[in-house]
């Protein structure tokens, strides 16, 4: 059966594609700076080398307080007025890096960015599950994650050639870059408040007054915290490793170069679309545990991929961690989008912000935890054992589907019941598009 994305997206409700829209404008802001804080801090601004290191962390943590801060406040107040504060201090934050000529004015702009950005995958999150079914939902998430990588991908093209032969000076261009990032927010700040402007709380429903939800309250609820820590797990082995322990194995002992780098992580943001495009509707007629499994699987085989490309060299070697990359990729395009549309179907509006919160803290986890990781485990044994430490976690987390199937109730695991036999059949609906995604994404 083909698949065609225009059929999808009428699908959605006209809320449903106005967020789409909005963020697609944001990603591409996003990613006219993501690669270059560090450079920009250091090599352009002159800064000392501590300056660029303490921003991130900084932000870091910042963005952590600052999501479980806005996933309180969604619980309690109507969310548009939430989505349009979060675009706008996120903006002002990123605006403020563009006059970061010191270690004070850097960390300034990262305390007001790691504030702003820690809210805006959260209240997108909200608005998308306000959807009116649980298919919707399912496609919302999964045409969002195609949206982020597809429009981050084309601004990271964009900024780094406006960094490398744009009009001015180095320092102006790059200054012109964090401004346009912030303007990015601000318009999709305003494009909220004028396209949504009735917006209510997802479901139409109000406030709980039965007290006060809180943090214990998402975490005392087995499936939830459950899918929570399968989540920073899925974080570690995939965001956590791809510009950390992938690349520190793959170029230790010369196995892969530069180049051959460069190709897998072009591999990476292709997949990553061409996977949604592909596979993003039929997903929806499949277990969620499945698919969770079925990652699980996907990621372990690809960790093996990479560990035997480090013992290759040459042409073999990139091939072989390209194929690796190839698996990982399309196990990030299923598995995250589906948890996180299996999370807010079991989350009560009582506590769906926070839930959301909790989402985005489980992936900065990950992502946190697995550069330390792999700057611990790396000088042994030429990486050996963390590539065998991530195979194991693959394993664990294809264990915990079958767990989860046993408690979930039937309407959340399976979202789009119909057909029946593409659901009964998950591996054939993944393993029969790999073909077409490994030629287009080489």
């Amino acid at each position: 059966m083909s698949v065609n994305p225009l059929a999808v997206l009428r699908e959605f409700s006209p809320r449903t594609r106005a967020v789409l829209a909005v963020n697609a404008v944001n990603s591409f802001g996003g990613g006219l700076v993501l690669p270059f804080l560090w450079i920009y801090l250091d090599q352009v601004r002159g800064l000392a080398s501590w300056i660029p290191a303490a921003t991130l962390a900084v932000q870091a943590a910042t963005a952590v307080v600052g999501g479980l801060a806005w996933g309180a406040v969604l619980d309690r107040l109507a969310p548009r007025a939430v989505v349009t504060l979060v675009m706008c201090v996120a903006g002002a934050g990123t605006g403020l890096y563009a006059f970061a000529t010191s270690a004070p004015a850097a960390l300034t702009a990262a305390v007001v960015y790691g504030l702003g950005i820690s809210g805006v995958g959260t209240v997108l999150r909200y608005l998308y599950a306000g959807a009116a079914t649980a298919r919707e939902r399912g496609l919302a998430f999964s045409a969002d994650y195609a949206v982020f990588n597809a429009m981050t991908g084309l601004g990271v093209l964009v900024g780094g050639l406006v960094a490398a032969s744009g009009p001015g000076s180095r320092a102006a261009r790059f200054a012109v870059l964090y401004l346009a990032d912030g303007a990015t927010f601000l318009v999709a700040g305003a494009a909220f408040l004028l396209l949504l402007p009735r917006i209510e709380r997802t479901g139409g429903e109000k406030p709980a007054t039965d007290g006060p939800a809180g943090y214990r309250e998402v975490l005392g609820q087995r499936p939830l915290a459950v899918l929570l820590a399968t989540l920073t797990l899925c974080s570690l082995v995939s965001y956590g490793q791809l510009r950390s322990g992938l690349p520190g194995y793959l170029t230790a002992g010369g196995a892969v170069g530069p180049e051959g780098l460069s190709g897998t992580f072009a591999v990476n943001i292709v997949v990553a679309v061409l996977t949604q495009v592909l596979l993003g509707e039929r997903v929806q007629r499949v277990r969620r545990s499945t698919v969770l499994s079925v990652t699980g699987v996907l990621w372990a085989a690809a960790w093996a991929l990479v560990l035997a490309a480090g013992r290759q060299h040459g042409t073999a070697a990139t091939v072989t961690a390209m194929a690796g990359v190839l698996l990982l990729s399309v196990g990030e395009a299923l598995v995250f989008p589906v948890i996180t549309g299996l999370l807010n179907d079991l989350a009560g509006e009582r506590i769906r912000g926070r839930a959301n919160a909790m989402l985005s803290v489980a992936v900065s986890t990950g992502s946190v935890a697995g550069p330390l990781l792999a700057g611990a485990t790396l000088p042994l044994a030429h990486g050996l054992p963390l590539v065998v430490l991530l195979i194991a976690v693959c394993a664990a987390v294809a264990l915990v589907g079958p767990a989860l199937r046993r408690t979930l109730p039937a309407d959340a695991d399976l979202p789009d019941p119909a057909p029946e036999a593409e659901a009964d059949e998950p591996a054939a609906a993944v393993t029969g598009s790999a073909p077409v995604i490994a030629a287009s994404g080489s």
